[in-house]
């Protein structure tokens, strides 16, 4: 009978008659299943006959309500899932919009192809075609309707993993933009954070970040309070694990539309204050501090929060003092100019109070501090705090600290009022016998030739230059030479013109450690070398007229060598990076490279380059 019911096109008789069969004689039909549904839904597009399409849909939505959990069930899933991937749009949105009419009416347990059918339906949030994006959140919506909350739990895993393999995270998916996008995986993620085990909540918090990564603001607007609410209860949990996923994601939320969550700030600064004083877990700490900054916009009073910070940051454990520290200097480089005078006498004291004996990240987070405080002081209180901290007689670790603290965050006040005594304060140091110092002043030397009030005359720069290349000399600490080199190539690359001037001084220099046997001097070398002579940008124009000006002067070995190196080494690097710059669409395609950004990262350092960010990468 079946063939003959079969034959296209299936009239609307036929199809009346499969609805019947279906219903009486479903386990005789599982065995044709797939061509049954496959011969519906050629006629469902092919016919122009809005009636006879209903009556196909019908048909469709009769024979697949008729299989039963032993006989059929597997079948139906199997070639369900197939159309729903098809390369042809139409059939993957009817097939969609065929699974809601299943997930609504049917009472079969289908829970074993929860993860499959979850995994399918939210890839195609991220389908090219938008009526294929709604039919699938229909779909998804009714499948999440009929769930158990213990099934939801289960669910949070294998849900969260495929959330991660749709789209991208900073750009909105198509299925989250529409109205109540969220809701159709929602619910899952929300009771699993309020009930789950550990590890479901962790997972849980983690992955409505995801979804905010996801999704516009005015998209999350409506689930405002039915994320932020779940969220701010669950943070009191013992484990720390769940704390910190829930910090991330309040954070990200924070960020994502601020001004929806003003009704929530009182809570949340609550929340974020008692994270920051916990002596757990460091992860914790740095993400109650990001937050608090992240926060701190948006209050109107911030003087009774940096009072708070002042107090907490009086406690014996190093690691709940540096946190108060960090979310302080947050706090003043956001709203620093918003601060009574009370409270720029609370935070001189607290730096005041360093002994000068502190732990490493004691002091790098004081000395950016003080760099952010000195912004926003009065010139005169400023300028004595420079002349008491940075430019004293004898180099100290906090001491250079603060100068290149203040190099980043307040440049002025230096390169004004201090402009004679700073680069003789620099070169001094870079000749410290103290590798901490030295390190520190190399970095400095750096920010100055990249800050644009810096004196950059050539007697100052030549200084500058001569203390650079002293330290990149074999004998000296590895990483000073590492460093300087480093800060050569950033100069090189971002002003080559006060390079350009002493290149009689530095070549010599930087050649003599192009070999080196020490792996990371050699590639800074190298790279510094390429900068230097703009071997990528110009080949080998700079270097034809150095060889014809002070190179002339080499004697014959080292000319020889230079020339060599040059010829066979320098060239094939610069070309090797010209190809690597238009693959990626000429210069300044792509902005600047990894190992770029990396020297640049480290030249704007304080101490040592930031790696907080590691806190706020998903677990």
């Amino acid at each position: 009978l079946l063939p003959t019911l079969l034959t296209p096109p299936i009239t609307a008789f036929n199809a009346k008659a499969l609805a019947s069969l279906a219903q009486v004689a479903s386990s005789a039909m599982t065995r044709r299943l797939p061509t049954i549904l496959n011969a519906l839904m050629d006629s469902m597009l092919a016919t122009k006959d809005d009636e006879l399409r209903t009556d196909l849909e019908n048909s469709f939505d009769a024979v697949l309500l008729s299989i039963d959990e032993f006989d059929g069930l597997n079948t139906a899933m199997s070639a369900m899932l197939a159309l729903t991937k098809h390369e042809d749009h139409r059939r993957r949105a009817r097939a969609d919009l065929h699974l809601a009419t299943f997930f609504k009416t049917s009472d079969l347990d289908i829970s074993r192809y929860y993860p499959d059918l979850i995994r399918t339906l939210l890839i195609s949030f991220d389908d090219s075609d938008t009526e294929v994006v709604k039919a699938a959140w229909t779909a998804l919506s009714a499948l999440t309707g009929r769930l158990r909350k213990e099934e939801m739990e289960s669910l949070v895993f294998s849900t969260r993993q495929t959330l991660n393999q749709v789209g991208v995270a900073g750009h909105n998916l198509p299925g989250f933009s529409l109205p109540k996008g969220i809701n159709a995986i929602l619910p899952i993620f929300l009771q699993g954070l309020m009930n789950g085990s550990a590890e479901q909540r962790t997972a849980s918090a983690l992955a409505i970040s995801d979804i905010i990564d996801r999704t516009s603001a005015d998209a999350l607007k409506p689930f405002v309070t039915q994320i932020t609410g779940p969220l701010i209860r669950v943070v009191s949990e013992r484990s720390v694990e769940v704390k910190a996923a829930i910090l991330f994601t309040l954070n990200n939320l924070l960020e994502k539309i601020p001004a929806f969550l003003k009704p929530f700030l009182p809570q949340l600064q609550r929340t974020f204050a008692k994270s920051l004083a916990d002596t757990s877990s460091e992860i914790l700490r740095i993400r109650a501090a990001k937050a608090l900054g992240t926060l701190i916009t948006l209050t109107p009073r911030i003087d009774p929060l940096i009072a708070e910070l002042i107090t907490g940051s009086k406690t014996a454990d190093i690691g709940v003092r540096n946190a108060m520290l960090k979310a302080l200097y947050d706090v003043v480089v956001k709203c620093g100019s918003s601060m009574n005078e009370a409270s720029r006498t609370g935070i001189l004291s607290l730096i005041d109070a360093d002994t000068g004996d502190s732990d490493e990240a004691s002091a790098i987070t004081n000395a950016r501090l003080l760099g952010a405080l000195i912004k926003v002081l009065p010139e005169d209180v400023a300028g004595g705090l420079v002349k008491a901290r940075v430019l004293t007689p004898d180099h100290t670790y906090p001491s250079v600290l603060a100068l290149n603290s203040i190099l980043a965050e307040a440049p002025e006040s230096l390169t004004g009022p201090f402009a004679d005594a700073l680069p003789s304060t620099i070169c001094s140091g870079i000749g410290s016998s103290q590798p901490a110092i030295a390190d520190n002043c190399v970095l400095a030397a750096g920010k100055y030739l990249l800050t644009p009030t810096s004196d950059k005359s050539f007697e100052v720069v030549k200084q500058i230059m001569e203390a650079l290349a002293a330290a990149i000399a074999p004998g000296k600490p590895v990483d000073t030479r590492r460093l300087a080199l480093v800060v050569l190539r950033t100069v090189s690359r971002e002003q080559n013109d006060l390079v350009r001037p002493h290149l009689a001084l530095l070549t010599p220099a930087v050649f003599g450690s192009v070999r080196d046997m020490v792996i990371p001097v050699k590639l800074a070398a190298e790279a510094a070398f390429l900068a230097m002579f703009s071997v990528v940008e110009e080949e080998d124009a700079v270097f034809t007229k150095y060889m014809a000006g002070p190179g002339a002067e080499l004697a014959p070995s080292p000319k020889r060598s230079i020339q060599d190196y040059f010829k066979r080494i320098a060239t094939r690097l610069g070309a090797q990076a010209r190809e690597r710059r238009e693959a990626e669409g000429g210069q300044g395609g792509l902005g600047l490279s990894s190992d770029e950004q990396e020297d640049m990262k480290e030249v704007w350092s304080v101490g040592k380059v930031d790696v907080e960010s590691g806190a706020f990468k998903d677990e």
